[in-house]
């Protein structure tokens, strides 16, 4: 069991490295479905990246795994992003396809980008930081997760990520931690059952919100 005393730690951890907040939910509440990664294999262009699927354990593996776990800490993330309602409705399709309309374009660019830079700079290496915290304080196999692709490969300049993918060895393995989706989360779902807003698509001038899960034993 989480002490108050430790969980007071893992906070101040927490709020140091850029979350807006931790919380504390029993593993069993975190919703798992096979279906989910049919959204990580079509539709999402980090798939291939090395803490996504086919890279991760499949999803029946990571649900055995997890019911060996107590608890989960939900760590939300501080933003500066902003989506608007075009970019919201259209992201996947102008990465694909970039808009005509050339402010649009920089809108899109400049959206991505900094998704990029904010999992490069706070939530990759915040959620790291909260699990060396919870291995320190004698939660042996605590692991973090990522919100989505990994950018530890992202460019100087975040207009790419230069993943080692299928073609060749991570460049980083030592801090690289699997995608929730690509490990079947349906976070949506966990957010619902734990009685949070959920945030609704598409989204007209709003943060996204960044979620991502410490497993802690």
């Amino acid at each position: 069991m989480l002490t108050d005393n430790n969980y007071r730690l893992l906070e101040e951890k927490a709020k140091k490295q850029g979350a807006n907040s931790i919380r504390l939910i029993p593993a069993k509440d975190i919703v798992v479905e096979n279906r989910t990664i049919l959204k990580c294999i079509f539709g999402c262009n980090g798939y291939g990246s090395q803490v996504c699927p086919p890279f991760i354990p499949k999803v029946e593996e990571f649900r055995k795994m997890l019911g060996e776990y107590e608890w989960v800490l939900l760590a939300d993330w501080k933003s500066e992003n902003i989506f608007s309602r075009e970019i919201s409705e259209n992201f996947i399709k102008y990465s694909v396809s970039p808009p005509e309309d050339v402010i649009t374009q920089q809108q899109h660019q400049d959206t991505l980008k900094t998704v990029m830079k904010e999992r490069k700079e706070r939530i990759q290496p915040g959620s790291i930081e909260i699990e060396k915290l919870a291995w320190s304080l004698g939660y042996n196999t605590a692991l973090a997760t990522f919100p989505g692709m990994c950018t530890w490969c992202a460019n100087s300049d975040y207009s790419g990520v230069s993943c080692a993918g299928a073609d060749g060895t991570c460049h980083n393995p030592t801090i690289r931690r699997p995608c929730l989706m690509g490990l079947g989360v349906r976070l949506d779902k966990t957010l619902e059952k734990l009685g949070i807003p959920l945030q609704k698509f598409p989204m007209n001038d709003t943060i996204p919100s960044q979620y991502t899960l410490i497993l802690l034993e």
